[in-house]
């Protein structure tokens, strides 16, 4: 980090430092930035960032790309260059629950990375990213929604007559499109949704002692019609989850 953001960050309230808004893609990032006053780009090669106000916060919105690493390394960068104090994420999902379907909001009060753990005869055992995944550990995945957020955004939401979808979602590197693998995993892990960043956003919010917010809302059902759905629908589920995030960034005060 260069010595000027140092200083910046270190002379600033909590109050007044960003809240980090991550999208992986770019038509998500510009919903909202068509939404603060007077954007501004953010220098620096690692990052295409925009900086304003949004409804009276300072936020950072940022495209990260697709996927866990490249969410991580965004979402540090977020964290220790721009000093963000809460991180949140925006966009679209594949829905898994049957009791769900295209436009839907889900909000995470779980996040599952289903693809780190231990591989058996017997299949996957998945542990939570970090722990050393032998017999000896006991796999107890999921980063957790901290109860005093969960019960601000339970009732934020319940104030302005809000419709979302408050459970888990699970994190992994590929793109689903198989009903069969959908249901197993909406029954395995009781999961409502299914995308490629959260869990890696959640576990750099934890390093720092962060809160968290996923915002996902369903471009398609995971299934054999998938891709179809996710290039008919991904920009009006985009534009669902961007409302919703701006409505609920009150619960991060």
């Amino acid at each position: 980090m260069r010595t000027a953001d140092l200083a910046s960050i270190n002379g600033m309230s909590t109050s007044e430092r960003p809240i980090g808004i991550l999208c992986a893609l770019p038509q998500e990032q510009e919903l909202l930035v068509a939404q603060i006053g007077d954007p501004g780009p953010l220098p620096g090669k690692a990052i295409e960032a925009r900086r304003g106000t949004l409804d009276g916060r300072e936020v950072v919105i940022v495209a990260s790309g697709v996927g866990k690493v490249k969410a991580a390394a965004t979402a540090t960068l977020l964290v220790e260059r721009l000093g963000c104090r809460a991180l949140v994420l925006s966009g679209v999902a594949g829905g898994l629950s049957a009791d769900l379907g295209i436009g839907d909001i889900v909000i995470a009060d779980r996040l599952i990375d289903i693809d780190y753990g231990r591989l058996t005869p017997e299949g996957r055992i998945v542990y939570q990213p970090g722990v050393l995944p032998i017999p000896e550990e006991k796999p107890d995945p999921g980063y957790l929604m901290p109860e005093p957020l969960r019960t601000r955004l339970r009732e934020r939401l319940e104030a302005r007559h809000l419709e979302a979808t408050l459970g888990t979602i699970l994190t992994t590197d590929a793109y689903l499109a198989a009903p069969r693998e959908r249901d197993e995993l909406a029954g395995e892990w009781d999961g409502l949704a299914i995308e490629m960043e959260g869990s890696a956003l959640c576990g750099v919010a934890e390093r720092f002692g962060l809160p968290w917010l996923v915002v996902r809302a369903l471009s398609d059902r995971a299934g054999e019609d998938s891709l179809d759905d996710f290039n008919d629908f991904v920009d009006s589920a985009a534009a669902a989850s961007a409302r919703l995030v701006r409505e609920l960034l009150p619960v991060l005060d």
